[in-house]
């Protein structure tokens, strides 16, 4: 009868010390990952960020070098766009949407 009390406390305390270890362990994956889960808060997307350059890229391609009114008026709003952008006044979505609707223009422009 004793034997089998003390297997039973025996087996009592290392499933007492496995839960505590899981629990210690768990707690240290949790502060690790709201760690990077805070660095990486105001980080834009990598795939927003290869599609607008891309999409700059593109509308600069398209823009013509003559001086039609309706291209300056393109033009002057990509500059303004990029340069809200630069200066941190509009975040990346916004920017993604602005140039949206400047390559819409563009392609309705030239059809």
């Amino acid at each position: 009868m004793f034997a089998v009390n003390n297997i039973i406390i025996a087996f009592f305390g290392v499933g007492l010390a496995c839960i505590i270890l899981i629990t210690y362990i768990m707690s240290r994956q949790h502060n690790k990952v709201n760690g990077i889960m805070k660095q990486n808060k105001n980080v834009a997307p990598l795939l927003l960020q290869k599609s607008t350059q891309h999409k700059f890229n593109t509308i600069r391609s398209k823009m013509p070098h003559s001086s039609h009114p309706e291209h300056e008026h393109i033009k002057t709003k990509l500059d303004d766009l990029v340069c809200q952008f630069k200066n941190e006044d509009i975040c990346i979505k916004k920017y993604n949407h602005g140039l949206d609707q400047l390559m819409k223009q563009l392609n309705t422009e030239k059809k």
